[in-house]
Formats: C-alpha cells, structure tokens, sequence
C-alpha cells in the first residue's frame, strides 16, 4: 500500500513537472511573440509625410477633451514652434502650438482614418498654419512659407511627403482686391511648393469655408457675403484647374461659437475623414 501511494505520489509530481513545462513553454512562446509584436510596432515602417497649411481652421478651434491629449500610436509631428533643431513628436491635440487658440483640429483624424487604410506605416504631419493668416502671409517667400520648406526638406530624410492640406480664404473675403487676387496666389502657391520640394505631382487638397461663414452681422453684409462666395468658388473649381488636387465639401458641419467663422469639435472629425477620402480618391484615380 505504501508502494502504491509512493508511486502515486511520483506519477503526480512527473504530471506536475509536465504541466509545469508545459505552461513555461506557452509563456515563453507568449512573451517571445510580445517582444516580436513590439519589435515590429518598432521597427523602420514607411514614413508617410503631409504638410498642414492654412490659417485657425486648418490649426483648430475645436474643444479639447482629456482624452485628446493622449498621444497616438503610429503618428508624429514636428512641433510648429521649435526651440532649437527639429525633432518629431509622438502626436496629440493641439498639434499647432503657436496661437493660445491652437486646440482640436483636423489633422489628427485624418491622420488617424489614414492609418486605418494604410496599415504598417507611420504618418507624419508638418503643422505649419497660423490663425488669420490671409495667403499673402502664407506665399513663397515669407516666413512662414520658409518654415514649411525647411520642416518638409527635414522631413524627407525620414519618409515621403505625401500631400499637402489647405484650408484658408477666410481673411482674403475682407476686401475686393484680396478677393479677386486669390485664385492666382492660390495656384501660384501650389506650383511652388511642388516646385521647391520637386514632387511635380504632388496632391494638394483644399476645404470649403464654412457654410454658415457669412451668416453672422459681423460678416453678413452684402458685399462681404459676394467675396465669401467668391472665394468658395474658387476653392470649389480648383480641380478643374490644376492637377492632383481635391476639394472637400462643408456641408454638415456646424460652429462653435456665435462668430460662425470655426467649426466645432465634431465637424473637426468629419472633415478630416472627408480629405482623407479625397486624398485617396487622387491617388487612385
């Protein structure tokens, strides 16, 4: 009986040995997986690279929740304003940080649908708008314009620039003259920068002003609503003009203040899907 239970006893501790293995060997093919897994979330994937341009709307003006400023796997920036060389940052709203109105825009939902299309690459977003800037704040040759080409010149050591996106016009509705000089700076502005970065081809997408733009008293009158108009239709031909461009639509969003000039939080999200899917519309056209 002894023997018995003795013997028992080992067939139980040789079981236990095994289980015992056993478990060791699927943890360790766990945790080899998980190193593997961070390796390759890690590893040198493709840096896909899109340059922001245009004034508070392209920077945002939308409201920022806690959660915005939780960094987002896969997407970087340059910061707008830099303290000595450039360096890339894991990104989170705001993405601009020049103006105190710099908070929720659209890069980072575009960049964010862009990554649910285009699995296994990096996106890397070059903020470079300013909060009532009109174009001629923005052409060749000012400060900003230099900015955009140096961050971009850097950032080709790391990746591709894919596209470029614009979303301007608000401050060229406030005179005649700036108004029906936009068309001409606009494509002049693109021309450059295709020059400048040699990507003859390069996809430039514009957004509408805002629909409700215009409706407030402090924009309202009538001349004023025929620039905004004015402007909008230029936006809106765009395509017909110059190649590898995209215009997106407003339609839908809505305003966050009684200024009706910015979109809120929510019409942020919408059209940075909704160039995103022009984007894709372009280039594969």
């Amino acid at each position: 009986m002894k023997f018995l239970k003795n013997q028992c006893s080992l067939l139980g501790f040789r079981a236990g040995i095994k289980v015992s293995f056993t478990a060791l060997l699927i943890l360790s093919f766990s945790f080899t997986g998980c190193i593997q897994k961070s390796k390759s979330k890690q590893a040198n994937n493709e840096w896909h690279i899109f340059i922001l341009m245009g004034q508070s709307n392209m920077a945002g003006y939308g409201e920022l929740l806690p959660e915005d400023t939780i960094p987002v796997d896969g997407i970087f920036h340059i910061p707008t304003v830099c303290e000595g060389e450039y360096v890339w940052k894991n990104s989170a709203h705001p993405l601009h940080n020049r103006l105190k109105s710099d908070r929720f825009g659209l890069g980072l939902p575009f960049a964010k649908a862009y990554l649910e299309k285009h699995l296994g690459v990096n996106v890397a977003l070059i903020p470079v708008a300013w909060g009532g800037a009109g174009i001629d704040r923005l052409k060749k040759g000012t400060d900003i314009y230099n900015d955009a080409f140096a961050k971009a010149k850097f950032a080709q050591k790391k990746g591709k620039i894919k596209g470029i996106l614009w979303h301007q016009g608000e401050s060229d509705t406030v005179t005649e003259e700036l108004a029906e000089g936009y068309e001409g700076k606009l494509h002049q502005l693109i021309a450059d920068l295709r020059t400048d970065l040699n990507t003859p081809a390069l996809p430039f997408i514009v957004g509408n002003l805002a629909e409700f733009y215009g409706t407030n008293e402090e924009h309202n009158a009538p001349a004023r609503v025929n620039r905004i108009n004015q402007v909008k239709s230029v936006l809106r031909s765009l395509p017909g003009k110059v190649e590898n461009t995209g215009f997106v639509e407003s339609t839908g969003c809505t305003s966050i203040d009684h200024h009706n000039v910015h979109f809120d939080r929510n019409s942020y999200i919408l059209l940075g899907n909704r160039y995103e899917e022009k984007y894709e519309e372009i280039v594969h056209k």
